[in-house]
């Protein structure tokens, strides 16, 4: 039994261990790390940008004394994809994402890599200059995301067993973007009226690694924008998961999914689906020379690819997701 969450709460207790569980439409659980037992708190923001034509990943990282950034341009039309990496060891300082939505800056130099990230109330601002980018060539990232009213996912989940572990989960699909990505001799011009964006932040401290798969897809479909996120399980997901989708911004839970499909075969398809016949979808790798789309980057791997067949929310709306450009999401953390 899924449970929402309708009123602000913090995420941990005055004795360190997780106050709520469940799942909620708007940001509500606030962080209070002070009052955490965690040793440290693992830190993950990613950032997915796609106008049909371009797609632009951007992941950035903390885990432990270990910051990365990892990056990944796929070129949807013609075929293609480039990507490239920085993983640093900090012992002495450590680099922090922001921990509020709606403020904060992330400023990170080396000599292959400038990358800030700006937050403010509504607004993102992404810039990246990366040196011999994929070992090949050079990127430059100019981006202004706007975000629109909606719901986001929210989730927080404690490890059944010790209750000072937690996993806390925002997915928002809410977000335009307008720039310039340059790659080489290629230069994407991204226009707010037709490039969707979503981000996706994550907090936690677990007693073990986790082979995590996230399905996600979000595209516009006639006029409407289908925003879809599958997820596998993290903690205790008895009060709440990450299946979610979203039409026009509007949050329609999911329950459990079945998954089939393994990375050992790259290019075969993979299948989700759930018990009362709410989903069936399909993805295909999207192949170039009869190799799939894909990147890897240390512990993580994106796949590029199509969906098709349909989901029904649970006020009876049936949607056709048949072609709809989709990307599955492997890592391990």
């Amino acid at each position: 039994m899924q449970r929402e969450i309708t009123k602000p709460c913090y995420v941990f207790e005055n004795n360190g261990e997780v106050m709520q569980a469940g799942w909620a439409r708007r940001p509500m659980f606030a962080f209070n790390k002070s009052k955490s037992k965690a040793p440290h708190h693992c830190e993950r923001d990613c950032y997915f940008v796609n106008n049909g034509e371009v797609s632009l990943y951007l992941l950035v990282e903390n885990y432990g004394i270990e910051f990365a950034v990892k990056i990944v341009i796929a070129d949807l039309k013609r075929g293609g994809v480039i990507y490239d990496y920085v993983v640093k060891r900090f012992n002495l300082k450590k680099i922090a994402l922001p921990e509020a939505p709606h403020k904060g800056e992330l400023l990170y130099t080396d000599r292959q890599i400038q990358l800030q990230i700006t937050h403010s109330v509504d607004e993102r601002i992404i810039k990246c200059d990366f040196i011999d980018f994929g070992g090949i060539k050079n990127l430059y990232v100019n981006l202004h995301l706007s975000q629109r009213a909606g719901d986001s996912l929210n989730i927080l989940a404690p490890f059944e067993r010790n209750r000072k572990y937690y996993y806390m989960k925002r997915f928002a699909p809410k977000y335009s973007a307008e720039g310039v990505i340059r790659v080489g001799g290629f230069e994407y011009s991204l226009k707010e009226e037709s490039t969707f964006t979503y981000f996706d932040s994550t907090r936690f401290f677990k007693p073990r690694r986790h082979d995590y798969q996230r399905l996600c897809c979000d595209t516009a479909i006639g006029s409407r924008r289908i925003s879809l996120n599958l997820a596998s399980r993290v903690g205790d997901n008895r009060y709440g998961n990450e299946n979610s989708c979203f039409i026009d911004r509007k949050l329609y839970k999911l329950g459990s999914v079945n998954v089939k499909g393994t990375t050992e075969r790259e290019g075969r398809p993979f299948y989700f689906s759930d018990d009362e016949g709410n989903l069936d979808v399909t993805f295909k790798p999207f192949t170039v020379g009869g190799k799939p789309m894909n990147a890897v980057m240390d512990k993580t791997k994106v796949i590029f690819g199509r969906l098709y067949g349909y989901f029904t929310t649970d006020d009876g709306q049936r949607v056709t997701l048949d072609n709809a450009q989709a990307h599955l999401i492997f890592a391990q953390f």
